[in-house]
């Protein structure tokens, strides 16, 4: 449906300013009107979006839907309320509207992702009923079942679900579990019933009686979201070895550590080398505390070192490339996410065991043969460092490099282009090279970095195809997050070297470096999107091939697709809390693109007062769901802000950092918590 006369350059059913497919357009109507609510949400506002100008009507044919949305009356006093509108403003798309005012000006800027994760109380449902790759073969119509205490298997000689008697067919030695059958059941079904058995009182355990296979997947619930692992066939690499024995020494120069149950047991004690106070962002200078202070840190130094030895096998959160690695944090990127190249050289020192250290700092008693540096700038290798990496390489250290996220050559970038470190690119989740990740011969090998501008569906749910891995939510509580970036390439290559290494203790650099190269699987020149596919180094890792082992075949990559992004310049009618603003001079952009900094312009803009929102709809769904990517024009406190338009200026330099929609998880609250405390704790945590 088309919208007419004044209504044409406007926001008419399905076609927001500067849309030109349908589809896209629609849904950037709805989003428009979601995004309005949610930042309304954050500013403890009703949102109305008003009755339409006197020079702008509505098309004929949507009267009596746009009459309903300006009806909408108090705004909800439930958030359960709240977030069931959310779902009805597709009716809201029926509002038409018009360009107005003085046009010309523009805002610009970039949208930075860290990536966004799901609840870990969300993520959890899905429990170790999935791996890897989607659900493993099970035999149809056969569940294994615990009962609950003081329930004998006697009494229930038959459990009811999904519309079928299971008969209870032995026990299983040894255990308190036992086996029940239905007939007629497919392997979906199965499943299906078994969620429900999970559900009845008297059963404390069921789950279908999976047929496994000669691949050692451990048992953390939030492994079948790593689809990384298995892309590098990880899972047959731990038939040959977890790491658990010898365990290794792996250092992660970077941002600092966290507390977090899944690096319960795995962590000795590091080391804080920054040497400026202000950038540590703790009160002082170097110090034994390595414990990352947040900030613009993001927890990148707990998310590299997750993915290369959290807690494994132990029924909880995620998985590690290696299961025994000991990780040793060492601190020199601070609250800013930077960090000066002499505490980074320093700190490299230290965490190979180095003696001759500054003064007041103490040696490392557990030297790390494997450091993972998930850090660079793009300058030139100067040569004393390559001559100093060099010579740690002679040593027998590994130092693994990231290549850098800048979509160049990996030859301008430091430390990635020195001798004597492993340089590693990424690849997304079809085993191509990222659209960020650097490339060219200084390449080695190629790992999984994610991309979060795709997505992936496990057990019904959508997520980002980002790596997930531990960090700490807004409130500084254990929380589990998708990122991407060679940064979440490099730990994957650590961890395999730290299960090279536990194998097979003697191996040297040069020996390492061959044998990652020699059993990689080459990326063609379309999909390392370069003249060659010698710019992505010698491919992608196989761990169980680097092992030694046969590795299998090519492991079958997630099925993904694209994720939107949208931006939205909301058009205040007032310079304090903007809510209910003008839609008319309002402002959405449609962002299709496979980036984690994202640049955008809103155009054609009305000269007064604008606050600037943005989200990323993970699931396709239009609505704003827990943890997906959401941010906005934000003052040092984190309070929205509020920025002044002079007629035909283009104000440029706007950095909005994305994070997880907290906002959308206090859904889960408790029924009938007031709704101020409620917009009050969304103030406080934005």
């Amino acid at each position: 449906m088309g919208s007419d006369g004044a209504c044409g350059d406007g926001y008419g059913k399905g076609r927001p300013v500067r849309t030109a497919k349908p589809r896209s357009s629609e849904r950037g109507v709805v989003t428009f009107f979601v995004i309005a609510r949610l930042v309304a949400l954050l500013l403890g506002k009703s949102y109305n979006p008003g009755q339409p100008t006197a020079n702008c009507r509505v098309c004929p044919q949507d009267q009596a839907a746009c009459a309903a949305s300006v009806r909408l009356g108090p705004y909800p006093q439930s958030w359960e309320e709240r977030m069931r509108r959310l779902g009805h403003l597709a009716t809201l798309a029926l509002l038409a509207a018009c360009n107005g005012g003085e046009t010309g000006g523009s805002i610009s800027g970039l949208l930075v992702l860290p990536g966004a994760a799901p609840t870990p109380s969300s993520l959890t449902t899905l429990n170790s009923a999935q791996s890897a790759g989607g659900p493993p073969e099970a035999v149809p119509g056969e569940v294994i079942v615990t009962l609950e205490e003081g329930v004998s298997l006697q009494s229930v000689t038959a459990l009811r679900a999904a519309g079928v008697e299971f008969r209870f067919v032995r026990r299983i030695a040894g255990t308190r579990m036992a086996l029940y059958r239905a007939e007629g059941l497919d392997q979906n079904q199965t499943l299906a019933a078994a969620q429900q058995l999970n559900r009845q009182a008297m059963v404390a355990e069921a789950f279908p009686n999976w047929i496994l296979r000669a691949q050692k997947t451990p048992n953390d619930p939030l492994y079948p979201l790593q689809w990384h692992y298995p892309l590098m066939n990880l899972p047959a690499a731990w038939d040959i070895t977890d790491g658990s024995s010898p365990p290794v020494n792996v250092a992660v120069v970077d941002t600092g550590i966290i507390a977090h149950p899944d690096f319960q047991g795995r962590l000795l004690p590091g080391y804080d080398f920054i040497s400026n106070p202000a950038e540590a962002g703790d009160g002082d200078g170097r110090d034994n505390d390595p414990t990352d202070e947040g900030g613009d840190s993001g927890y990148h130094g707990a998310h590299v070192a997750g993915t290369i030895g959290a807690a494994t096998n132990n029924g909880s959160g995620v998985a590690g490339v290696s299961w025994g690695a000991r990780i040793v944090p060492v601190r020199v990127l601070g609250v800013t996410g930077g960090g000066s190249f002499a505490d980074i050289l320093e700190g490299i020192y230290w965490a190979v065991g180095g003696t001759d250290l500054p003064p007041g700092v103490p040696p490392n008693p557990n030297p790390a043969r494997v450091v993972n540096l998930s850090l660079g700038g793009e300058a030139a290798c100067p040569n004393e460092v390559g001559r100093y990496f060099q010579d740690l390489a002679n040593l027998g250290f590994i130092l693994v490099v990231a290549a850098g996220n800048e979509n160049k050559n990996a030859a301008n970038f430091v430390p990635a282009s020195c001798p004597g470190v492993l340089t590693v690119g990424a690849v997304g989740p079809q085993g191509r090279r990222a659209p960020y990740s650097n490339y060219g011969t200084r390449i080695d090998v190629m790992a999984p970095g994610g991309d979060t501008s795709q997505s992936f569906t496990v057990g019904g749910q959508t997520f980002p195809a980002g790596v997930l891995s531990p960090v700490l939510d807004e409130r500084g509580n254990p929380f589990y997050a998708f990122y991407n970036g060679t940064s979440m390439a490099a730990p994957h290559v650590a961890g395999l070297v730290a299960l090279m290494l536990a194998r097979e203790p003697g191996l040297d650099f040069q020996t390492i470096r061959d044998r990652l190269r020699n059993t990689s699987r080459p990326l063609s020149a379309s999909d390392c999107n370069r003249p060659s596919g010698d710019e992505c180094g010698a491919g992608l890792v196989d761990a169980a091939r680097a092992l030694g082992g046969s590795g299998g075949g090519t492991p079958s990559p997630p099925q993904t697709r694209s994720l939107t992004t949208y931006v939205v310049g909301f058009y205040c009618t007032n310079q304090q809390d903007c809510f209910p603003y003008d839609e008319r001079r309002s402002r959405l952009e449609v962002i299709q693109t496979s980036a984690s900094r994202i640049p955008f312009t809103l155009a054609s803009l009305a000269a007064g007062p604008y606050l600037v929102a943005a989200w990323q709809d993970t699931n396709g769904n239009q609505e704003v769901d827990n943890g997906e990517p959401f941010g906005f024009t934000a003052d040092a406190s984190g309070r929205p802000r509020i920025i002044p338009l002079r007629a035909g200026e283009a104000l440029a330099g706007l950095v909005i950092r994305m994070r997880p929609a907290e906002a959308a998880r206090l859904d889960q609250a408790r029924p009938g918590i007031p709704v101020q405390p409620l917009e009050k704790l969304v103030r406080d945590r934005f």
